[in-house]
C-alpha cells in the first residue's frame, strides 16, 4: 500500500509539472519567448526544469525504496 501511495504521488506530481509546462507552451507562447538573458529563453529553462524535475522525482523513488521498500521485502523473503 505504501508504494501504490508513493507511485500516485509521484505520477501525479510529474502529470503536473509536464501538463503545466505544456498548457504554458499552448497558451503563452509569447511569455516563454521572453528572453532571460542572450539566448536564453523562460521557455527553455522551464524546459529544463521539467527535465531535471523528472530525474529529482526518480531519485526520490529509488532513494524511498532503497531506505523503506526493499527492507520490508527482505523481511518477508526470510
Amino acid at each position: 500500500m505504501k508504494r501504490l501511495r508513493i507511485g500516485v504521488m509521484l505520477t501525479v506530481a510529474m502529470l503536473i509539472v509536464y501538463f503545466g509546462f505544456i498548457l504554458l507552451v499552448a497558451f503563452n507562447k509569447k511569455g516563454l519567448g521572453t528572453l532571460l538573458t542572450d539566448g536564453l529563453s523562460l521557455g527553455i529553462l522551464l524546459g529544463v526544469l521539467v527535465i531535471l524535475a523528472t530525474w529529482a522525482l526518480t531519485w526520490f523513488y529509488v532513494a524511498w525504496a532503497n531506505r523503506v521498500y526493499e527492507p520490508e521485502i527482505s523481511r518477508l523473503k526470510r
